[in-house]
This record gives structure tokens, C-alpha cells and sequence, in this order.
């Protein structure tokens, strides 16, 4: 039932890690809440990681959470939305491969977009004409040839990959950082509701789930995961976009990138990732020549992060020494550190670009 999925979902002070793996053990929810606590321990123990209390599982929801759940279902049967969890075959194999892929998906669209193959197309919101005109041309080549173009419906090259899909009637796919119903941003509300009609909107957040900054990555990990392939089309050289390439990479999927202007700042990123081993992409067709047979993943990607800690800066060494491996607040490192917020964001950025950090709900912790 969509109640248990959502209440495991809900669940706190487990690890997404130990929620998948309890249902690789006991293969649902409703069995994951009715075993006993000894099995649970026994089965965690296996597991190893971190701990957490058996109570969460045990008891009975609390009412603010029965009640949560309730309000989630009945808006989802109301606006026409569904659950996908990852013990359904509907689910997409790409996604369920990566290591973190999440408990289910919440889709408002055509659910069988997910099976067909994927190019994940990213870049900067502060995109340039040129590069919305070539991110435009580039989505409508790739539907015209059968493949689904995901993005994450965020301003500039988001949109314009998304509308260059829908203006020659090809599928498109938005994964989104908030709760299915919302519109973020709310320039995109149109935009939304054409995809919701032609293509597919996804997201791991239950319903009613505002925009929150930690989500953004999280959101980046199902864009790339659900993809054989991930071009960045514009991007800064602290852009996001290179953060959704690292994860691909990380995915063993094949990273393009666009080169642009040396004078144009949203070539930075661009190049940045060509430097690192990152396919060239003059045209459409060499992104579409790597990927021949739609039905295999590109394995040999090349790109990766060779940064090492002995190759930090002072202040980027700074920080980092402030990281461990579970959440710190963002206010709190500007505390401790003694650098201005500014400072501590442009660290932040790099330091997770370089595969070091990561971000994450209730602040920044460092990468194994």
C-alpha cells in the first residue's frame, strides 16, 4: 500500500542505505513495520553503518505522520499523480543500478517514458541566447531520433532542452527538487503543465514538499542516473550542472560537454570538464554516435575527479578540516572558520566539484 511506502519514506534517523536494504531483505514495507525487533537488529547489524533507534519502525506512526500520509494520497489520487516504488518492474533499471537510487518515484505524466532510453541535458539558469538556441536545437535532434530528454526544469538551459523537446512533439522527462505538486520555479508553471500533459514530470519528495537547497543535488543524482548519457550545455565554472556530470561519471555514464567562447564565462564549466576527460560535443550526432545501441550503458567514460586532499588550498583545507561524515550546518562552518559567507559557498562549490563534500539534509559532510 502507498501508505507504508510513504511512511517508510517519512521515517527518520534511518539512512536511505539501511531503507533499501531492509527491503532487499524483507521485500516491502508492510513487512519492514510487522517484524520483530530482533530480525530488524539482526538484519541491521549485517548491514553495518549507522545506527539508529528500533522504535522508529516499531511503533505506530504518530498522528501528525498518519495524518501527513493521508493529506499525501488523497492529493495525489486528486490530481491524477502516482507512486512508482522500487520494487515495482515499472521502475527504471538505469536508476535502480546506482547506489543511492531512491525509494520510489512520485510521476504526474506517461509513467512508460521511463523505459525508454534517455539524454540527460544540463547547464547554467543564467544561460545565454546562444546557448538556449543551441540547447533548443540540440533536445529537438535527439527526440527526432527517439530518445527522451530529461532535465530539471530549472530556468535557462533546463527549459529550453524541455521546450526543444515539446516544440517537435518529442518526450521529455523533468525530475524536480520539490513535492510533485509544486512549481519551481513558478516562471515554469506552464512549462510543468505541458510536460504533465506530453511527457513526464518524476521526484523523490512526497507531495507538499517545498524548494529546499539540499534537495537540489539529490535531485541532480535521478537526472543523471535515469540517463545513458549527460551532456552539459552551458555552465560557470560553479555550476551545478558539473556536479550532475560528476555524479553521471560516478554512475559510469559517458559526460559530454559543449565547448564555447574562452571569453564567455559560461564556458568556464564547459571546458573545465573537457579538461578532465569529458566527451566533446560539436553536434547532436556526436552525443547520438556513442550511444548506437540504446539498450546499453556507456561504461568507458573517462571523466572523473583527480583532486586529491595534499592538492587543497589553504582556505579550501580550512573548511574541509571543519567536515566529517555526517551533516554540518552551513552557519556553522561560517562560525568556525572566521570566512565570510560568500567565501564559504565559493569553498563549498569546489570542494564538491572536486568529489570531495557532498551536500545534504541539514548541512555538508565529506565523501568517503
Amino acid at each position: 500500500m502507498m501508505e507504508h511506502w510513504l511512511r517508510l519514506i517519512y521515517m527518520k534517523g534511518a539512512s536511505l542505505t539501511q531503507k533499501r536494504y531492509l527491503l532487499e531483505q524483507l521485500g516491502s514495507p508492510e513487512l519492514i513495520f510487522n517484524a520483530p525487533q530482533g530480525l530488524l537488529l539482526e538484519i541491521l547489524t549485517k548491514a553495518g553503518g549507522k545506527k539508529f533507534d528500533l522504535d522508529q519502525i516499531s511503533r505506530p506512526p504518530t498522528l501528525a505522520i498518519s495524518e501527513t500520509v493521508a493529506a499525501d494520497v488523497e492529493l495525489l489520487e486528486r490530481i491524477g499523480a502516482s507512486f512508482l516504488p522500487i520494487t515495482d518492474s515499472r521502475y527504471p533499471a538505469l536508476l535502480k543500478s546506482t547506489e543511492d537510487a531512491p525509494l520510489g518515484l512520485f510521476c504526474a505524466g506517461n509513467i512508460s517514458l521511463l523505459d525508454l532510453p534517455q539524454i540527460a541535458m544540463v547547464g547554467s539558469r543564467h544561460a545565454s541566447r546562444g546557448g538556449a538556441e543551441t540547447a533548443q536545437q540540440f533536445a529537438s535532434v535527439f527526440c527526432e531520433n527517439n530518445f527522451v530528454v530529461t532535465s530539471g526544469l530549472a530556468l535557462g538551459i533546463d527549459t529550453a532542452a524541455h521546450q526543444g523537446a515539446l516544440d517537435v512533439g518529442g518526450n521529455t522527462i523533468a525530475v524536480v527538487a520539490t513535492g510533485i505538486d509544486q512549481i519551481y520555479p513558478t516562471r515554469n508553471r506552464a512549462l510543468h503543465r505541458a510536460i504533465v500533459d506530453r511527457g513526464l514530470v518524476v521526484s523523490e519528495f512526497p507531495p507538499q514538499t517545498p524548494p529546499r537547497r539540499a534537495h537540489f543535488p539529490s535531485r541532480n543524482r535521478i537526472i543523471s542516473g535515469l540517463s545513458l548519457t549527460t551532456l552539459v550545455v552551458e555552465a560557470g565554472f560553479q555550476s551545478g550542472s558539473l556536479i550532475t556530470a560528476r555524479l553521471a561519471a560516478e554512475q559510469g555514464r559517458e559526460v559530454f560537454a559543449i565547448p564555447g567562447s574562452i571569453h564567455m564565462p559560461g564556458s568556464k564549466g564547459c571546458h573545465y570538464l573537457l579538461k578532465q576527460g569529458a566527451a566533446i560535443a560539436e553536434s547532436p550526432e556526436d552525443v547520438m554516435e556513442e550511444l548506437r545501441d540504446p539498450t546499453t550503458v556507456c561504461l568507458h567514460t573517462t571523466f572523473q575527479q583527480t583532486v586529491t586532499r595534499a592538492e587543497l588550498n589553504q582556505s579550501q583545507e580550512q573548511l574541509y578540516s571543519l567536515l566529517d561524515f555526517s551533516p554540518c550546518p552551513v552557519d556553522r562552518l561560517i562560525d568556525h572558520s572566521g570566512l565570510t559567507a560568500d567565501q564559504v559557498s565559493s569553498i563549498l562549490m569546489q570542494l564538491e566539484l572536486q568529489g570531495l563534500v557532498t551536500e545534504s539534509i541539514g548541512g555538508y559532510q565529506r565523501l568517503p
